[in-house]
């Protein structure tokens, strides 16, 4: 991974990752600082996009886990630069809120991570003004 916006070279791979071709040549050294951050910046992403935890709480976590570098530790940007950014994202992948009560549950929320039943009972008592959602 080249972080150098000036870095016109480009490596193609087929699907299973394999080297396919490399386009020009890549001479510049690396910036590991650069690099460590950008794999924190991912492993954080990945987590914040796949749990409920907030956003300050896995950043916390990450960079106590991490052991950054001086400096890479420099460049990382904030919690709040950071958390901003990951609401956005957060909030793509999130369902909107129904304002009516006419809506379809998505199945993932009908289960528990086990696979067990976690919607006990769905039932509309009038139509489409009240509804009952029984969790258990």
């Amino acid at each position: 991974m080249c972080s150098e916006s000036e870095c016109g070279v480009y490596i193609h791979t087929n699907t299973t990752n394999e080297l396919i071709c490399i386009n020009g040549n890549h001479n510049h050294s690396t910036n590991h600082d650069q690099l460590e951050t950008k794999l924190l910046r991912n492993k954080m992403k990945e987590r914040i996009l796949s749990e409920t935890t907030s956003i300050t709480k896995i950043y916390d976590e990450e960079i106590a886990k991490a052991n950054l570098s001086k400096g890479a530790a420099a460049i990382l940007p904030t919690v709040i630069e950071y958390r901003s950014n990951m609401s956005k994202a957060r909030r793509k992948n999130t369902p909107v809120i129904p304002s009516d009560v006419v809506f379809d549950i998505p199945e993932f929320y009908e289960q528990t991570l086990l696979c067990q039943r976690f919607l006990f009972m769905d039932l509309f008592m009038k139509r489409g003004q009240d509804r009952i959602l029984v969790f258990s």
